[in-house]
């Protein structure tokens, strides 16, 4: 463990100018005598530390001192510098491996890293509107994944009742910021949000994954899916001219497709929501420039919304 943590100390003091005993060890999550012990070992192996002393002072390398990375031109390294460690990753022990995988190569560079970079592109990993919390069971689930056992999980079905099932966890996805588990039971693949798992157990029971599952190629096969059925509930609707420009940005995210004009320049279009209520909360905000065609169902609750908006801010109801 020692030798990990001497060597991640040389990376860090590669890969920056200078830093403090106290900066080395919040990043490395040992004592600031940890540190001076640390650099002292390093020192006596031949390793060029030096001290600059005073309030901004630190350790630094002599400069120059660099180990070589082959095979990478600048370019390459600068489209490395690009990458983050996603947050819900950094929650796993994977992603302080990569983590020191990354400052290994800024740290092979001869020269320092291109700042330039990092202040034109950055990528945030999280959805809108995401909490930051880890799911309680993430870590659990990860180590099962990885040794190939099973695991006994419980979740809550909508009326209240907790259902327990013993499965066979396959994989772990990260959808925007959102944990998902992939797991085999029942003789077929399914999948679930992390966050809805009430509880997670860990046996000592091995399980056989099937030889031709490919996580990637069923993710995308479940999205893929997902999205399918998200729109399955047509609405035949009218827009005024005016709404023309801006419907693309509108309906962003949804099947639609122009299917005629009328004589007073209103279009007609056919467009796909998850369901009548999804439909109706959309079309509201259109207020008068879209009128509902089909189905009834959905142009009777549209009325019927709109009635109610209207008796509400009625100067009778003041």
């Amino acid at each position: 463990m020692r030798a990990d943590r001497l060597l991640s100390l040389l990376l860090l003091l590669q890969s920056h100018e200078i830093m403090s005993a106290s900066e080395l060890a919040a990043e490395l999550g040992v004592s600031v005598r940890t540190i001076y012990r640390d650099v002292d070992a390093l020192c006596a192996a031949g390793i060029p530390i030096y001290a600059d002393t005073g309030a901004a002072g630190g350790y630094r390398l002599v400069e120059n001192y660099r180990t070589s990375l082959t095979g990478l031109t600048r370019d390459e390294l600068d489209s490395l510098l690009l990458l983050s460690i996603p947050e819900p990753l950094a929650a796993l022990d994977a992603g302080q491996t990569l983590k020191m995988a990354l400052l290994k190569v800024y740290a092979a560079q001869w020269t320092p890293p291109d700042d330039r970079v990092r202040q034109r592109i950055y990528l945030d990993w999280a959805g809108w509107g995401q909490g930051h919390d880890t799911p309680p069971h993430l870590q659990t689930l990860y180590e099962a994944i990885w040794n190939d056992r099973q695991i006994i999980i419980r979740y809550r079905l909508a009326n209240g009742v907790d259902i327990e099932r013993l499965v066979d966890p396959y994989g772990l996805v990260a959808k925007a910021g959102e944990w998902y588990l992939v797991y085999s039971g029942g003789g077929r693949l399914h999948s679930c949000r992390v966050a809805e798992l009430v509880d997670v157990r860990a046996t000592d029971s091995p399980f056989e994954r099937a030889a031709d599952f490919d996580l990637e190629v069923y993710w995308k096969a479940t999205c893929s899916e997902v999205e399918r059925d998200r729109h399955t509930y047509t609405v035949s609707l009218r827009i005024a001219p005016p709404a023309r420009p801006w419907l693309a940005l509108y309906f962003s995210g949804h099947r639609w497709q122009t299917i005629g004009e009328d004589a007073d320049g209103w279009l007609r279009l056919s467009v796909g929501f998850e369901s009548l209520h999804a439909a109706r909360t959309q079309i509201l905000g259109l207020g008068g420039a879209a009128e509902v065609l089909e189905p009834e169902a959905l142009r009777l609750s549209v009325a019927d919304f709109a009635a109610q908006v209207l008796r509400r801010y009625s100067p009778a109801s003041a």
